[in-house]
Parts: C-alpha cells; sequence; structure tokens
C-alpha cells in the first residue's frame, strides 16, 4: 500500500521549488507557501508495536498502518485550503488557515478552521463538527531550537488541548539534503475524561531531513492516530510505533 500512495505522489510532482518549510510530524506550524505554492502529504502510521516480537513482524511494520492523505493550497500568501483523508474511520477534513509573521518578535502565528467528518465503531452514520486552532512558532533560537505551540478546540468532543513541539537542527550540505532536524511532540491532556481520553498523554519524537522540495520524516510514537486534534486525546499505553511522512512542495 504504501509504495503504490508514494506512486502517486510522484505522479503529481510538478516541479521543485526552494528550500521548504520548517514542518513537524504532527503539529501545525504558521505557513510560508506563496499564492499558488501546494503541499501535498502522506502520512502513515503502524498498528505493529516496534518490540512485539520485531523480527518476525519487522518492529511492527506487518501489522497495517493509518494512512492519510493531505493537500494544502495557498490562494494567496499565507491564505490556504486544506483538504485530507485518513483510512482510520474513513475521516474527511475541509479547512482554510491564514498566517502572521512578527518580524519584531521573531515569531509567527497561523488560525485555522477545520471541518470534519468521520465514522465511528463501523457504524454508516456520519459525526461531524469543527476544530478551530492557533499555531505558533518562533524563528531559529541560536540558529537551532524552534519552539512550536499549537492550542486548539474540538467541537466533536468539545475538549480544549494545548500541544508542544521541539525542532533542533542545522543547515547542512549532504548531497541532496540541505536540513536535519531532530523533533519532539508532548500532548498532555488537559481535563482528562476517562469516557474521551486515553489514559496516556500521546507523545512523538523523531528526524526530518529537509531537500529543495521535500521534507522527509521518520518517527516513533505512542499513539496511531493522526493529526493534533486526535493525538490530544491521549492513548490507550506508551507501547510504540514507528511512522513517517513525505511532504512535497509544489508550484502550480
Amino acid at each position: 500500500m504504501g509504495t503504490r500512495f508514494f506512486s502517486v505522489f510522484l505522479l503529481l510532482t510538478v516541479s521543485i521549488v526552494g528550500a521548504f518549510e520548517p514542518s513537524m510530524l504532527n503539529l501545525t506550524t504558521p505557513s510560508r507557501l506563496e499564492n499558488t505554492e501546494a503541499v501535498f502529504k502522506i502520512t502513515h502510521r503502524f498498528y505493529g508495536q516496534v518490540d512485539d516480537d520485531p523480527l518476525e513482524t519487522f518492529f511492527g511494520l506487518d501489522a497495517g498502518a493509518n494512512v492519510s492523505l493531505g493537500m494544502r493550497y495557498a490562494l494567496l500568501p499565507r491564505l490556504e485550503l486544506n483538504a485530507s483523508y485518513t483510512r482510520l474511520q474513513k475521516e474527511y477534513v475541509l479547512g482554510a488557515s491564514y498566517a502572521y509573521f512578527f518580524p519584531q518578535m521573531h515569531a509567527g502565528g497561523q488560525l485555522d478552521v477545520q471541518f470534519f467528518s468521520f465514522q465511528e465503531g463501523g457504524v454508516e452514520e456520519r459525526n461531524e463538527n469543527f476544530f478551530y486552532a492557533l499555531s505558533l512558532q518562533t524563528e531559529p533560537l541560536l540558529g537551532i531550537v524552534r519552539p512550536v505551540i499549537n492550542a486548539g478546540f474540538d467541537g466533536y468532543n468539545e475538549k480544549f488541548g494545548v500541544v508542544f513541539g521541539l525542532s533542533m537542527g542545522t543547515d547542512m550540505d549532504i548531497g541532496p539534503v540541505n536540513r536535519i532536524d531532530l523533533i519532539g511532540e508532548y500532548y498532555p491532556v488537559l481535563d482528562r475524561d476517562d469516557a474521551i481520553h486515553g489514559p496516556e498523554n500521546s507523545f512523538a519524537f523523531g528526524i526530518k531531513a529537509a531537500t529543495y522540495g521535500h521534507n522527509f520524516m521518520l518517527l516513533v510514537g505512542n499513539n496511531s492516530q493522526i493529526s493534533a486534534r486526535r493525538l490530544m486525546l491521549g492513548t490507550a499505553s506508551n507501547d510504540l510505533y514507528f511512522g513517517f511522512n513525505v511532504h512535497r512542495h509544489l508550484d502550480l
């Protein structure tokens, strides 16, 4: 399945543009796209545990995966439309965002509004609502560290969440790779509700290789869900699962 998705991804490639924006594993960062630019995203989160008979399951990769395909498109600089489909619960998301940068503060922010629709527990009836989010990210501190904060309200579960991320890296020149970052994200559950939240807080950590036009990310986390809205609801345990992201920058 992953190979087929990657083939589609390559077919959608139009042209390579400049150095790519500082994206995270799951968190949203203020967009740096100019008008008519876009990002196509492939996201995999495997269901098998990394340490559960790793030689037989190839570190959990044989157990299948939660897969998402997404697209962002800039109508104007910093003003975007986005859409995605996630395999788990057959979830569709349609949204819009606006980013603004504060040169004096060396930081940027972004407001997102997303409509989402999903099926739960095999029931054909779909659940629908809105997710509202604010994202903040600084310019590199000491040229290396970028803190990120996302705050959001899930209209379906009527829950507010704040999540934190940190990337550490530096520019380099290793073949096509122009930057390597180590990334960590943490999703503390606020006002825990046993009927909604998992007993453990979600987290993820990984590595990102940035090229002229692509971001490639490998990660390990304790949740196979995708998106900050899902991750801020917690998870069942601290078992670890592999995942990866591929982001392709397009100039349409």
